[in-house]
This record gives C-alpha cells, sequence and structure tokens, in this order.
C-alpha cells in the first residue's frame, strides 16, 4: 500500500469510528470491527476484506482442530505448564574447584549434581519451582524457588549432594533469585520488588529494601549487589558496607524503555563495569503494521562512586544472530572478554574489548542452539542449563553436546508440541526478519519474557491507543484475543502473529519451513524435511493450549481462606464478577462457578478461574481501544501483569483500588461520571487486595 492510499485508509477507520460511537448501534459496531480487524495485532497491510476471507478458509482445519481439544479439555484440572511442559534445567554452577557442577530443575523442583559431562550423580529435592542457585566455598549450595518462602542449604560431600537445612524468609510467600558472599545472602522477592539480605547463622536479622517491580535477578560483584527489575525496565546497584549490608542511600539505577534480561559485571578495582542485555532502548513502534525497534542489544556502562552511570556501549545483537541473551559472563584477561548467549537465535558471540570498553568490540560469533538460559563456567569446559531441550548443553574445545535430562515417570511430549513451544520462544517464526532501521529479528519472549509481560505500556499505532502487554499463559480459555477482541479463537490469532512477526522481511506467512536450516529441529524430534504453513500454525497452537499458568505463591499450600479473604471474596462478588465473571472459559457463561466452590478452586494448584468474560465494557479507562470499550481482561495471576489497565496508568493494586467509583447501577475504573461518587474505603481495599492477590 502506498502512503497516500494508508493515508485514506486510516481517515477511513476514522470515519468508521465516529460513526461507531456516535449511533452506538450493533451494525456500526460490526462494521467497524470488521475494518478495525485490518489491523489486528499483527496486520502488516491494510489488505482487502475479499483477500482476507478467502485466507480463512486456510483456517478450517485448525478451527476443526481447535473446537475437537476444547470438547474434551477439563479445563478445571487442566495442568499447569510449569510441571507438563518437562524438566526446564534453570541454572547451573560449578561446584568442588569446577570439577562438577550444580543445577536446578525448574520442573522438577530438584537440585541435582552433575559430573564434567552433565551426567546426573544425584539428585535430591528443592524448594517448589526452583529459580535461583548460588554457590559458596565451591561447596555449600542455596536454592530459592518461586513457591517457597525458604533458602535451602546443601552440602556438597564427594559425589552426594546433603541437605542442610533450611533458612526461613520472613514475609514472602516465594523468593526468584539469590547471590552469597560469605555467610551472607542476598535474595530478591519478584512479587513485592524487594532485596532481602540474611547472614546463615544462628539468629541473623533479616533486612529489606525496595527495590523495584519484578525484581528477579541479583548478583554480588566486587563491593555491589545488583538487582535487575524486569518491570521496571531497570538495573539498580547498591554499594555493600564493610559489614556485608547493603548502604540502602547508595542506590544507582539504569533505567531504559523496555526489559533487562541479564547482565554481569566485572570489577576492575577503581569501577565496575556492568554489561547488560535486553530489549533495544527504543520505543516499541507500530505504526508500520510490525514490531519496530525491538531487536536484543548489548549495553556497557561504568558505575563510579558518586556519579551517574555512564554508558560506553551499544551493540545491535539481533544484527549478529544472538537474540533474547539471557546467558552473559565476563572472562577476565587482557584484554577482558565477554561470552553473550540468546535464547531465541541460533548464534552465540565472544566480544573482546581490546581497544578498552568505550570501543567497539572484536566480535566473533559460533553456532549455538536456541533456548540457553544459564552458564556455568568449570576449569576446562562450560555447561549450558537449556529448558528449551531439556537438556544440559556441554561446551569444550569447540564442540558441543546435548545432554538430555533424566525424566523417567514423565508423559512424553510430541514433537509438534515442542516445535510449539520453539516457535514461540526462538525465531522460528519470522526466520527471514532482518536488523535493519525499524524491522527487528525477535521472538514472541521479546515481549513476554517466560511467556508473561515485560511491564511495557506500548503505543498501538491507532491514534493515542497504547496498550499494555498481555501474558501468553493461560489463552486456551480465555478467548477472545487482544484487548479490542478482534481474533474469536486461536486458529486466527495464530494466524495473525505468524503474518505480523514476518511483517517487513518481505516473506509470504503462509511459508514452509526447511527444516535443514534448523539443524537442532531434529533433537526436538522433527524428522520431516519441511514443515508446511497449517503444520506450524498447528503446532504452535498446541503450544499455547498447554502453556497454563504456573501454581500461585500466595494461594499455594493453603487450606482455608483467610477472614479478610473472605471478606474481599464476598466485596469482589458484589463489586467486581459481574464483568471479571468466575468462569472456567471466558466465553462460556455456563463454565460460571457458584461462590461456594470458588474457595476450593482458588486454593487448588491449577487455581482455573479465570475471572473475565468475552464481551466488552467501557470502565472509563481512556482513550478506548474500540469504541465499545476494551475486553474484560482475565484476572489470573494478576500479580504478574503489572501495570494495570489497557492504557497502563494503574502501577500497582492500591493504584487501581484507589480509582474505583461506581454509582447503583454502573461501574468506572477511571473518569467516572459526576453522579459516581462511591469508592472503596481504606478497608475494603485492603480487604478486596487480599482476595485479588490470591487469583
Amino acid at each position: 500500500m502506498t502512503k497516500a492510499a494508508g493515508s485514506r485508509f486510516a481517515a477511513a477507520c476514522s470515519l468508521v469510528i465516529g460513526a461507531g460511537l456516535a449511533l452506538g448501534a450493533v451494525a456500526a459496531a460490526s462494521k467497524l470491527d470488521s475494518a478495525l480487524e485490518l489491523f489486528g495485532h499483527g496486520a502488516d497491510s491494510a489488505e482487502p476484506a475479499l483477500a482476507l476471507s478467502a485466507k480463512e478458509d486456510r483456517l478450517a482445519a485448525l478451527r476443526a482442530f481447535e473446537a475437537e481439544r476444547r470438547a474434551r479439555a477439563d479445563f478445571e484440572t487442566l495442568g499447569d505448564s510449569g510441571r507438563t511442559l518437562g524438566a526446564d534445567p534453570y541454572a547451573v554452577e560449578p561446584v568442588s574447584e569446577g570439577r562438577m557442577f550444580a543445577g536446578i530443575l525448574r520442573g522438577r523442583s530438584a537440585l541435582v549434581l552433575l559430573d564434567r559431562d552433565a551426567r546426573e550423580l544425584v539428585r535430591v529435592a528443592a524448594p517448589e519451582s526452583p529459580t535461583g542457585l548460588a554457590v559458596r566455598d565451591q561447596r555449600i549450595v542455596y536454592v530459592v524457588g518461586e513457591l517457597s518462602p525458604e533458602i535451602a542449604r546443601y552440602r556438597v560431600e564427594g559425589s552426594q549432594l546433603i541437605a542442610d537445612g533450611n533458612i526461613p524468609v520472613r514475609g514472602v510467600s516465594g523468593l526468584r533469585d539469590l547471590a552469597v558472599a560469605g555467610d551472607w545472602l542476598y535474595a530478591v522477592d519478584e512479587r513485592d520488588g524487594r532485596l532481602i539480605t540474611i547472614q546463615d547463622r544462628p539468629g541473623s536479622v533479616q533486612r529489606e529494601l525496595e527495590v523495584g517491580r519484578g525484581a528477579f535477578r541479583v548478583r554480588k560483584k566486587g563491593g555491589f549487589v545488583l538487582v535487575d527489575c524486569l518491570l521496571d525496565h531497570a538495573l539498580v546497584a547498591y554499594r555493600l558496607l564493610p559489614s556485608g549490608l547493603v548502604d540502602a542511600g547508595s542506590r544507582q539505577a539504569i533505567v531504559h524503555d523496555g526489559p533487562i534480561w541479564s547482565f554481569d559485571a566485572l570489577d576492575t578495582k577503581s569501577e565496575m563495569i556492568l554489561a547488560a542485555g535486553g530489549v533495544e532502548n527504543h520505543p516499541l513502534d507500530r505504526r508500520n503494521g510490525s514490531f519496530g525497534f525491538i531487536d536484543s542489544f548489548l549495553f556497557v556502562y561504568r558505575l563510579s562512586a558518586g556519579q551517574k552511570p555512564e554508558r560506553l556501549l551499544e551493540l545491535n545483537l539481533s544484527e549478529l544472530e544472538v537474540v533474547v541473551p539471557k546467558a552473559i559472563g565476563f572472562r577476565p584477561g587482557n584484554p577482558p572478554e565477554l561470552d553473550v548467549t540468546g535464547f531465541a537465535g541460533q548464534k552465540r558471540a565472544r566480544l573482546r574489548f581490546s581497544r578498552g570498553f568505550g570501543a567497539p568490540p572484536d566480535v566473533e560469533t559460533e553456532p549455538a542452539r536456541p533456548g540457553t538460559n544459564a552458564l556455568g563456567r568449570g576449569t576446562d569446559r562450560e555447561i549450558f542449563a537449556n529448558p528449551l531441550f531439556d537438556a544440559w548443553v556441554v561446551e569444550q574445545a569447540g564442540e558441543s553436546k546435548l545432554v538430555p535430562v533424566p525424566d523417567a515417570g514423565a508423559a512424553p511430549r510430541s514433537a509438534e508440541l515442542r516445535v510449539g513451544e520453539a516457535l514461540a520462544f526462538t525465531t522460528l517464526m519470522a526466520p527471514n526478519n532482518r536488523s535493519t532501521g525499524a524491522l527487528s529479528r525477535f521472538s514472541c519472549e521479546t515481549c513476554h519474557f517466560e511467556g508473561g509481560v515485560d511491564g511495557r505500556t506500548h503505543h498501538t499505532g491507532r491514534g493515542a491507543v497504547h496498550a499494555t502487554t498481555k501474558p501468553l499463559l493461560g489463552l486456551f480459555n480465555n478467548r477472545p484475543y487482544f484487548s479490542r477482541a478482534l481474533d474469536p479463537d486461536l486458529a486466527k490469532m495464530v494466524n495473525n502473529e505468524f503474518r505480523v512477526a514476518g511483517a517487513g522481511s518481505g516473506q509470504d506467512p503462509w511459508f514452509s519451513l526447511e527444516t535443514r536450516r534448523f539443524g537442532w529441529l531434529r533433537e526436538l524430534g522433527v524428522d520431516e524435511r519441511e514443515l508446511g504453513p497449517e503444520r506450524l500454525r498447528r503446532s504452535l497452537m498446541e503450544f499455547l493450549m498447554a502453556f497454563s499458568h504456573r501454581p500461585n505463591s500466595k494461594s499455594h499450600e493453603k487450606s482455608r481462606l483467610t477472614s479478610d479473604e473472605r471478606a474481599g471474596a464476598e466485596l469482589f462478588r458484589e463489586r467486581c464478577e459481574s464483568c471479571h465473571a468466575a468462569r472456567l472459559v471466558s466465553d462460556e457463561p455456563a463454565t460460571r462457578v457458584p461462590f461456594e466452590r470458588w474457595e476450593a478452586l482458588i486454593l487448588s494448584a491449577n487455581a482455573p478461574i479465570v475471572w473475565a468474560r468475552a464481551e466488552r465494557e467501557r470502565t472509563g479507562v481512556e482513550p478506548y481501544v474500540h469504541p465499545n470499550g476494551a475486553r474484560v481482561p482475565s484476572l489470573r495471576r494478576l500479580y504478574k501483569k503489572r501495570p494495570y489497565f489497557t492504557n497502563g496508568s494503574a502501577a500497582d493494586l492500591e493504584a487501581l483500588l484507589r480509582s474505583v467509583r461506581f454509582t447503583p447501577a454502573r461501574f468506572y475504573h477511571q473518569q467516572p461520571p459526576a453522579d459516581a461518587t462511591l469508592g472503596l474505603d481504606a478497608e475494603q481495599r485492603a480487604k478486596l487486595h487480599a482476595f485479588l492477590d490470591l487469583l
């Protein structure tokens, strides 16, 4: 489409929008939906409606597949994907002077001891859903998990792991990561954005510090403790006092426009050099119908006492096919080197800073499997944790070996499901994308970290309308999709995602994939020479159907609601449930759950109630994404979805609840009319907050 034609089409859409607002008629809204559909989540051009209609016929088999799967699905007992999608090796560290390695299996809540070839020597129970691993003195191992309020301690004795007690942490329902220095432990609470400091000794006093939303990685480097706050798009640095305590007044923050996924630091005595891997530091741009300016970048900063962090370098990693870097590690030396491995791409890079950190480094790349989440360096080899392949990867002397995690008793996963996971978390969905100008090479995870959100409120490319990122988790029973609710089923949504993912690449989105381009597909069980367009879409649908929420750490292992939580449930039933319906399937009113069953289902591991409806509502959250308002969003795992509202104007639940106003007949989140004077008092907000935290 020419720029002039695009302007005429935009003007036509504006007229239709105006007509829909003025008339408020169902017929006008229906016509508007047809027009807006051309600008769906991924519309890369305003194709003629007739052409779109013809392409819809391609989806008939996929819709039949979806209907069949939904007909036999039990949404009340659908398992969480934290367990059903494999062992998920998540982190790895060397022990015993690099002769062995300790690793955590997030999907099996286990700590394992590996030999130098990544063969499992022993496996012991770990805190549930473990995500943090730290080693002290090469023989003491600490582990934290998202569903446990304790730090578990283990000893490495020979080729054995010996459980050595737990360190309780007050006021948390889970911990995301930790670092260790001597007997000091620095842990992060992702849910409440806190850094917790405690010593591994009897009677230690716990200290807490608010650091930022989505605190999910922490490292101790030199005289600093460093925290990555995913939803605040910030790396936060604090100096450590000689005692080992955190100097709360020394905070330095590096803030970007989008999330930072990984970092490492090099202490040069006089200063700290910090390397960070994240999305391009630029607003996401949707004006051309594609995802613009979301390449993966490396950023290098200098931290000096009493000065603001100084950016020395930024490098486009996506140009190197290193996409969504989650594993970054310095190699001290002269000159220093940095290894960067992407989760989504097919390359890893080694950067040599022979001319200092402010000059472009010498760069070498080599092929690598996607899926690398963490790196452990031994004396003569490296071991990577790879949850995509459910395996450890051993790199030695230029050779790479995949070592699958033993997983006896687990239900085998089909190649189709595993390909679907790869489509979501690698560049496989848009294999011909480029990194030029606004065009980007990316994966779904660029905006949906681990299937969740990135904390962004981005411009949609439509007038003044902005929207927050929503999770990919829990989509199967939460349709229609997107804030405008224009994709009625998974078949259409997935088809649109293929279209937008490769917009600007010059490739027809209805493409076949030659598997020889991606040799690692064989290790996922693919033996075909080619995967056709319908097969690719079906694989992604298969994965999204299985990609359900993990348990909620606040409701996990509770047997009863507290009095405040029960009072909050009653308030929710009175004020909120007419929109955020207690349904197991958002577009099926018959699946609504009676109030007397709420407690049991909320406190079940799956906590399956969607708390949503398929319809749109106008509750004052402007500008409206659609003349009829925004689709009622799911409140399931609400604590993982910040910020709130389509316009992202509520940073947290307290801000959301303070803005509530209502009349006897109507409810408003924002912009209430003059007669909507009723709201929630402090006690009601506290009780409702307690209930919402459980969903």
